[in-house]
Protein backbone atom coordinates (compact mmCIF):
# COMPACT_ATOMS: atom_id res chain seq x y z
CA UNK A 1 0.00 0.00 0.00
CA UNK A 2 2.78 2.44 0.88
CA UNK A 3 4.53 1.63 -2.42
CA UNK A 4 1.33 2.51 -4.23
CA UNK A 5 1.22 5.79 -2.32
CA UNK A 6 4.78 6.56 -3.37
CA UNK A 7 3.90 5.90 -6.98
CA UNK A 8 0.95 8.29 -6.63
CA UNK A 9 3.28 10.98 -5.31
CA UNK A 10 5.65 10.47 -8.22
CA UNK A 11 2.92 10.51 -10.86
CA UNK A 12 0.59 13.09 -9.31
CA UNK A 13 -0.16 15.96 -11.69
CA UNK A 14 2.55 18.57 -11.23
CA UNK A 15 2.05 21.78 -13.26
CA UNK A 16 5.81 22.42 -13.26
CA UNK A 17 6.91 19.16 -14.88
CA UNK A 18 8.62 19.70 -18.26
CA UNK A 19 6.74 19.01 -21.50
CA UNK A 20 3.47 20.71 -20.54
CA UNK A 21 1.72 23.66 -22.16
CA UNK A 22 -0.67 25.23 -19.65
CA UNK A 23 -2.54 28.50 -19.52
CA UNK A 24 -2.19 30.76 -16.48
CA UNK A 25 -5.55 29.61 -15.13
CA UNK A 26 -4.64 25.96 -15.68
CA UNK A 27 -1.38 26.47 -13.79
CA UNK A 28 -3.14 28.07 -10.82
CA UNK A 29 -5.69 25.26 -10.68
CA UNK A 30 -2.90 22.75 -11.10
CA UNK A 31 -0.96 24.22 -8.18
CA UNK A 32 -3.99 24.22 -5.89
CA UNK A 33 -4.83 20.62 -6.81
CA UNK A 34 -1.22 19.52 -6.39
CA UNK A 35 -0.81 21.11 -2.97
CA UNK A 36 -4.14 19.85 -1.66
CA UNK A 37 -3.40 16.27 -2.71
CA UNK A 38 0.11 16.64 -1.31
CA UNK A 39 -1.28 17.80 2.01
CA UNK A 40 -3.65 14.84 2.07
CA UNK A 41 -0.71 12.55 1.34
CA UNK A 42 1.25 14.18 4.15
CA UNK A 43 -1.49 13.57 6.72
CA UNK A 44 -1.74 9.96 5.60
CA UNK A 45 2.04 9.54 5.89
CA UNK A 46 2.14 11.02 9.39
CA UNK A 47 -0.53 8.58 10.52
CA UNK A 48 1.34 5.66 9.00
CA UNK A 49 4.81 6.63 10.28
CA UNK A 50 4.45 5.33 13.85
CA UNK A 51 3.19 1.95 12.66
CA UNK A 52 6.07 1.61 10.21
CA UNK A 53 8.56 2.55 12.93
CA UNK A 54 7.11 -0.12 15.21
CA UNK A 55 7.54 -2.73 12.48
CA UNK A 56 11.12 -1.62 11.90
CA UNK A 57 11.84 -1.85 15.64
CA UNK A 58 10.59 -5.44 15.55
CA UNK A 59 13.00 -6.24 12.73
CA UNK A 60 10.35 -6.43 10.02
CA UNK A 61 11.24 -5.53 6.45
CA UNK A 62 9.83 -2.32 4.99
CA UNK A 63 9.66 -0.96 1.48
CA UNK A 64 11.63 2.02 0.30
CA UNK A 65 8.44 4.10 0.20
CA UNK A 66 7.74 3.22 3.83
CA UNK A 67 11.32 3.97 4.82
CA UNK A 68 11.06 7.38 3.19
CA UNK A 69 7.86 8.10 5.11
CA UNK A 70 9.64 7.45 8.40
CA UNK A 71 12.67 9.49 7.32
CA UNK A 72 10.74 12.54 6.13
CA UNK A 73 7.86 12.62 8.61
CA UNK A 74 9.65 14.46 11.48
CA UNK A 75 10.57 17.48 9.34
CA UNK A 76 7.29 17.36 7.42
CA UNK A 77 5.33 17.39 10.67
CA UNK A 78 6.89 20.73 11.61
CA UNK A 79 5.72 22.21 8.31
CA UNK A 80 2.18 20.83 8.44
CA UNK A 81 0.45 23.63 10.36
CA UNK A 82 1.77 26.70 8.49
CA UNK A 83 1.49 25.04 5.10
CA UNK A 84 -1.95 23.61 5.85
CA UNK A 85 -3.14 27.08 6.78
CA UNK A 86 -2.06 28.41 3.39
CA UNK A 87 -3.72 25.56 1.50
CA UNK A 88 -7.04 25.89 3.31
CA UNK A 89 -7.27 29.68 3.68
CA UNK A 90 -5.29 31.42 0.94
CA UNK A 91 -4.25 28.77 -1.62
CA UNK A 92 -3.72 31.40 -4.32
CA UNK A 93 -0.71 32.72 -2.40
CA UNK A 94 1.02 29.35 -2.08
CA UNK A 95 3.33 29.73 -5.12
CA UNK A 96 4.46 33.18 -3.95
CA UNK A 97 4.87 32.06 -0.33
CA UNK A 98 6.94 29.04 -1.34
CA UNK A 99 9.05 31.18 -3.65
CA UNK A 100 9.81 33.49 -0.72
CA UNK A 101 10.10 30.74 1.92
CA UNK A 102 10.97 27.44 0.17
CA UNK A 103 11.76 25.69 3.45
CA UNK A 104 8.15 25.84 4.62
CA UNK A 105 6.96 23.28 2.08
CA UNK A 106 6.58 19.61 3.16
CA UNK A 107 8.26 17.00 0.98
CA UNK A 108 4.95 15.71 -0.40
CA UNK A 109 4.06 19.20 -1.63
CA UNK A 110 7.26 20.15 -3.42
CA UNK A 111 6.83 20.65 -7.12
CA UNK A 112 9.47 19.62 -9.61
CA UNK A 113 10.49 23.24 -10.20
CA UNK A 114 10.92 23.79 -6.47
CA UNK A 115 13.06 20.67 -6.14
CA UNK A 116 15.26 21.90 -9.00
CA UNK A 117 15.51 25.39 -7.50
CA UNK A 118 16.63 23.98 -4.16
CA UNK A 119 19.07 21.69 -5.96
CA UNK A 120 20.57 24.61 -7.86
CA UNK A 121 21.19 26.51 -4.63
CA UNK A 122 22.81 23.47 -3.02
CA UNK A 123 24.93 22.78 -6.09
CA UNK A 124 26.35 26.30 -5.85
CA UNK A 125 27.40 25.52 -2.28
CA UNK A 126 28.97 22.28 -3.48
CA UNK A 127 31.09 24.18 -5.98
CA UNK A 128 32.56 26.27 -3.16
CA UNK A 129 33.21 23.17 -1.07
CA UNK A 130 34.90 21.55 -4.06
CA UNK A 131 37.52 24.30 -4.14
CA UNK A 132 38.18 23.82 -0.43
CA UNK A 133 38.40 20.05 -0.81
CA UNK A 134 41.17 20.29 -3.38
CA UNK A 135 43.23 22.20 -0.83
CA UNK A 136 42.39 19.86 2.03
CA UNK A 137 43.37 16.59 0.35
CA UNK A 138 46.84 17.95 -0.35
CA UNK A 139 47.24 18.48 3.38
CA UNK A 140 46.26 14.81 3.84
CA UNK A 141 49.05 13.77 1.44
CA UNK A 142 46.49 12.51 -1.09
CA UNK A 143 46.07 13.42 -4.75
CA UNK A 144 42.87 13.91 -6.81
CA UNK A 145 43.86 10.96 -9.00
CA UNK A 146 43.41 8.61 -6.05
CA UNK A 147 39.69 9.43 -6.03
CA UNK A 148 39.07 8.71 -9.70
CA UNK A 149 36.88 5.88 -10.98
CA UNK A 150 35.45 2.92 -9.11
CA UNK A 151 38.84 1.24 -8.74
CA UNK A 152 40.36 4.28 -7.05
CA UNK A 153 37.50 4.52 -4.58
CA UNK A 154 37.72 0.79 -3.90
CA UNK A 155 41.43 1.16 -3.06
CA UNK A 156 40.68 4.02 -0.67
CA UNK A 157 37.99 1.91 0.99
CA UNK A 158 40.56 -0.82 1.63
CA UNK A 159 43.55 1.33 2.65
CA UNK A 160 43.66 1.92 6.40
CA UNK A 161 45.85 5.02 6.07
CA UNK A 162 43.40 6.69 3.72
CA UNK A 163 40.39 5.55 5.72
CA UNK A 164 41.87 7.04 8.90
CA UNK A 165 42.53 10.36 7.17
CA UNK A 166 39.04 10.49 5.67
CA UNK A 167 37.09 8.99 8.56
CA UNK A 168 34.51 10.74 10.70
CA UNK A 169 36.50 9.91 13.81
CA UNK A 170 39.83 11.35 12.69
CA UNK A 171 39.08 14.15 10.25
CA UNK A 172 39.23 17.75 11.45
CA UNK A 173 36.29 19.94 12.49
CA UNK A 174 36.94 22.13 9.44
CA UNK A 175 36.65 19.08 7.20
CA UNK A 176 33.45 18.05 8.95
CA UNK A 177 32.00 21.50 8.34
CA UNK A 178 32.93 21.22 4.66
CA UNK A 179 31.48 17.72 4.33
CA UNK A 180 28.22 18.68 6.04
CA UNK A 181 27.83 21.70 3.78
CA UNK A 182 28.47 19.54 0.73
CA UNK A 183 25.95 16.90 1.80
CA UNK A 184 23.41 19.49 3.02
CA UNK A 185 23.51 18.18 6.59
CA UNK A 186 22.72 20.82 9.21
CA UNK A 187 24.61 20.56 12.49
CA UNK A 188 26.46 22.77 14.94
CA UNK A 189 30.12 22.53 15.83
CA UNK A 190 30.76 19.45 17.94
CA UNK A 191 27.72 17.62 16.58
CA UNK A 192 28.66 17.42 12.90
CA UNK A 193 30.31 14.00 13.01
CA UNK A 194 27.24 12.40 14.57
CA UNK A 195 24.84 14.22 12.23
CA UNK A 196 26.85 13.12 9.21
CA UNK A 197 26.99 9.57 10.55
CA UNK A 198 23.20 9.47 10.86
CA UNK A 199 22.86 10.73 7.31
CA UNK A 200 25.25 8.06 6.03
CA UNK A 201 23.38 5.36 7.95
CA UNK A 202 20.20 6.55 6.29
CA UNK A 203 21.87 6.43 2.86
CA UNK A 204 23.19 2.93 3.51
CA UNK A 205 19.71 1.60 4.15
CA UNK A 206 18.18 3.64 1.34
CA UNK A 207 20.81 2.29 -1.06
CA UNK A 208 19.89 -1.27 -0.13
CA UNK A 209 16.21 -0.63 -0.74
CA UNK A 210 16.77 1.17 -4.04
CA UNK A 211 18.84 -1.75 -5.29
CA UNK A 212 16.67 -4.56 -3.91
CA UNK A 213 13.51 -3.01 -5.37
CA UNK A 214 15.28 -2.02 -8.62
CA UNK A 215 14.01 1.53 -8.33
CA UNK A 216 16.81 3.64 -9.79
CA UNK A 217 15.34 3.47 -13.29
CA UNK A 218 11.76 3.87 -12.04
CA UNK A 219 11.96 6.87 -9.71
CA UNK A 220 9.82 9.85 -10.65
CA UNK A 221 11.74 12.90 -11.86
CA UNK A 222 11.41 14.91 -8.64
CA UNK A 223 12.26 11.87 -6.51
CA UNK A 224 15.28 11.18 -8.73
CA UNK A 225 16.58 14.69 -8.06
CA UNK A 226 16.05 14.22 -4.32
CA UNK A 227 17.92 10.91 -4.29
CA UNK A 228 20.87 12.46 -6.12
CA UNK A 229 20.95 15.54 -3.91
CA UNK A 230 20.97 13.44 -0.75
CA UNK A 231 24.12 11.73 -2.03
CA UNK A 232 25.98 14.87 -3.00
CA UNK A 233 25.33 14.35 -6.71
CA UNK A 234 24.73 17.66 -8.54
CA UNK A 235 21.37 17.53 -10.30
CA UNK A 236 20.36 21.05 -11.38
CA UNK A 237 20.73 21.47 -15.13
CA UNK A 238 21.39 17.81 -15.87
CA UNK A 239 19.24 15.46 -17.92
CA UNK A 240 17.18 12.65 -16.49
CA UNK A 241 19.45 10.11 -18.17
CA UNK A 242 22.53 11.72 -16.65
CA UNK A 243 21.03 11.55 -13.16
CA UNK A 244 20.06 7.89 -13.46
CA UNK A 245 23.57 6.98 -14.62
CA UNK A 246 25.09 8.99 -11.77
CA UNK A 247 22.82 7.31 -9.23
CA UNK A 248 23.68 3.88 -10.63
CA UNK A 249 27.36 4.81 -10.26
CA UNK A 250 26.83 5.69 -6.60
CA UNK A 251 25.07 2.37 -6.01
CA UNK A 252 27.91 0.47 -7.64
CA UNK A 253 30.54 2.27 -5.55
CA UNK A 254 28.49 1.90 -2.38
CA UNK A 255 28.14 -1.84 -2.92
CA UNK A 256 31.91 -2.14 -3.37
CA UNK A 257 32.72 -1.18 0.21
CA UNK A 258 32.06 -2.78 3.56
CA UNK A 259 28.55 -2.82 4.96
CA UNK A 260 29.18 0.18 7.21
CA UNK A 261 29.00 3.95 6.92
CA UNK A 262 32.79 4.32 6.97
CA UNK A 263 33.09 2.93 3.45
CA UNK A 264 30.86 5.73 2.14
CA UNK A 265 33.32 8.42 3.21
CA UNK A 266 35.75 7.90 0.28
CA UNK A 267 32.78 8.15 -2.10
CA UNK A 268 31.75 11.49 -0.60
CA UNK A 269 35.31 12.76 -0.72
CA UNK A 270 35.47 11.64 -4.34
CA UNK A 271 32.34 13.67 -5.13
CA UNK A 272 33.92 16.64 -3.41
CA UNK A 273 37.32 16.42 -5.06
CA UNK A 274 36.15 15.47 -8.55
CA UNK A 275 32.96 17.53 -8.68
CA UNK A 276 33.47 18.89 -12.19
CA UNK A 277 34.95 15.69 -13.62
CA UNK A 278 32.14 13.62 -12.14
CA UNK A 279 29.51 15.88 -13.65
CA UNK A 280 31.06 15.73 -17.12
CA UNK A 281 31.56 11.97 -16.99
CA UNK A 282 27.84 11.25 -17.10
CA UNK A 283 27.02 13.41 -20.13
Amino acid sequence: QQQQQQQQVNTRDDPTLPGQTLTFVQKIKGFVSFYKSGLKELVSNLRAASGIQARMANGEAVTRAEYQIVHRSPSDKLRLVPFGFLVLVIPELIPLSIWLFPGMCPSTCRTFSQVVKMAKKQDEIRQKMHVLALERILSLDLSPQEFMHDTGIARLQQQQRSMDALSLEHTSEDNLQMLCAFMNVSAKRGARAEALRRHLEYLRQDDRLLVSEELVDRLGLAELHRACQERGIPSAGYSEGHLRIALHSWMRQSAGGKADVASLMPIIWSRLVLLQNSAKAYH
